[in-house]
This record gives structure tokens, C-alpha cells and sequence, in this order.
């Protein structure tokens, strides 16, 4: 499952980032995204190679971002992380819930209402600046992602399917709209969805986020993590 768990991942990155091959690891940068640990990444590491380290801090360089690297229990690429001057930022945590749950009422988004999610997004996760490269990102990949919001317009997330997964990305709830379920109902959405298709639903969240105890209470369970490195 944790393999075909990366693939929906970096399936989904790949539609936000550009992707790039390096030699054992694929760098996903995005200019009008600078800085932002899942859309600016080197993950899916399979060898600790030094000079595909260099090779990806170079791009990073170029693009003016902050090198970001992933480690999934790979202790001899987080010794040469910390060799090349790298720090443990964070931990993902990626989590799966495979329980049912009752179907919910959201509104899906289309080409007329894409400012709609956009800016729901940008006010959830503090970043005005993005909202024109999110609203062409998601003219582009409205046939590949299911992007919605909940009925009272507070809360967005995208739904990706592939390899027998359903993940989630991009919850967020607009700051004065928090606490109030309607997060909740998106993930209630999704789970019925997943179950209704025999898909296995999985999000991913930092462990600076504090979000643990939120998801567990939902009945999402830990199926694996990965260490953050930056510089």
C-alpha cells in the first residue's frame, strides 16, 4: 500500500509542481509556489546519492526556494542530509481511514465557480499571493482532480484517485469559519466516496500542524511517516 500510497502523491504533486527525474528521486519545484514544503520537494528517494543532493539544491537555488528533501526510513540518506547541511524541519504523517461514513451534501467545483475554491484556499492557508497561480492551476487539472467545498462555503479540499487510492489534499478552513464540522463533512464526503468505490482514503499532515489528535477522533490511523529535511 505505501507504494501505491507515493504514487497517488506524486501523481498529485505533479499536477501542481513540475516534476523533474533525477536519479533515484523526483524534484517537484513550482515557481509561483516558492517555498512551500509539499509543492517545492525532492521525494520518493529510493538512494543516497551525494550528487543528486547537489544536483537538487541546485534547481532549488535557481528557482529561489528553499531546498526541501523527504526521507521515508532511509537512515543513510538522513545521514548525508545532515552531512550537506541539511536540518530535520518536520514529520508528515501519512494516515488512511477506511471506515464509512455518511454521505454529505458539497459543492463541486467547476470551471464557472473555480474563484470559489481559490479563495477559500488562500484565505485557509495564508497565502493571497497565490491566488491567480492556483486558479490556473486548477483550470488545468479540473479533469484530473475533484476539487470541492462544503454547502456553507468555508472549507475546501481536492480529491485525487489513483492506484486504488483516494487522497486528499488541500483541506483548509477559512480562519473565522473553524471549529464548526464543516472540514469534517468534506472528510465525511470523501470516505463515503472511498468506500462506495472500494478505494482506500489517505490524507497527509504535518506534525507542526497538530492535527494527530483531530484525525484519530475522525478514524484515521498512522500508516507510515516521513522525516522533512531543509536547509
Amino acid at each position: 500500500m505505501i507504494q501505491q500510497i507515493e504514487s497517488n502523491d506524486i501523481g498529485f504533486t505533479g499536477l501542481w509542481s513540475n516534476a523533474i527525474k533525477l536519479d533515484c528521486g523526483t524534484l517537484f519545484l513550482n515557481q509561483k509556489l516558492v517555498d512551500d514544503i509539499f509543492f517545492d520537494k525532492l521525494t520518493g528517494i529510493t538512494c543516497a546519492s551525494e550528487s543528486m543532493i547537489d544536483k537538487a539544491i541546485g534547481y532549488f537555488q535557481k528557482n529561489n526556494s528553499i531546498p526541501c528533501v523527504y526521507s521515508m526510513d532511509f537512515p543513510e540518506l538522513d545521514c548525508l542530509l545532515e552531512k550537506k547541511g541539511f536540518r530535520h524541519h518536520d514529520v508528515q504523517h501519512v494516515l488512511k481511514r477506511t471506515q464509512p461514513a455518511a454521505k454529505t451534501n458539497v459543492i463541486k467545483i467547476t470551471h464557472d465557480n473555480i474563484n470559489l475554491w481559490t479563495g477559500i484556499f488562500c484565505q485557509a492557508y495564508d497565502c493571497p499571493d497565490w491566488e491567480n497561480p492556483v486558479k490556473s492551476i486548477l483550470e488545468n487539472t479540473l479533469d484530473s482532480v475533484d476539487y470541492m467545498v462544503d454547502k456553507s462555503k468555508s472549507s475546501c479540499m481536492a480529491l485525487y484517485e489513483k492506484d486504488s487510492i483516494l487522497g486528499l489534499y488541500c483541506l483548509g478552513t477559512v480562519p473565522s469559519k473553524r471549529h464548526h464540522g464543516t472540514a469534517t463533512s468534506l472528510i465525511d464526503f470523501a470516505s463515503y466516496h472511498a468506500v462506495s468505490k472500494n478505494l482506500t482514503l489517505i490524507l497527509e499532515t504535518y506534525g507542526k500542524d497538530n492535527l494527530l489528535g483531530f484525525y484519530s477522533k475522525l478514524g484515521f490511523v498512522k500508516v507510515y511517516y516521513k522525516k522533512v529535511y531543509t536547509i
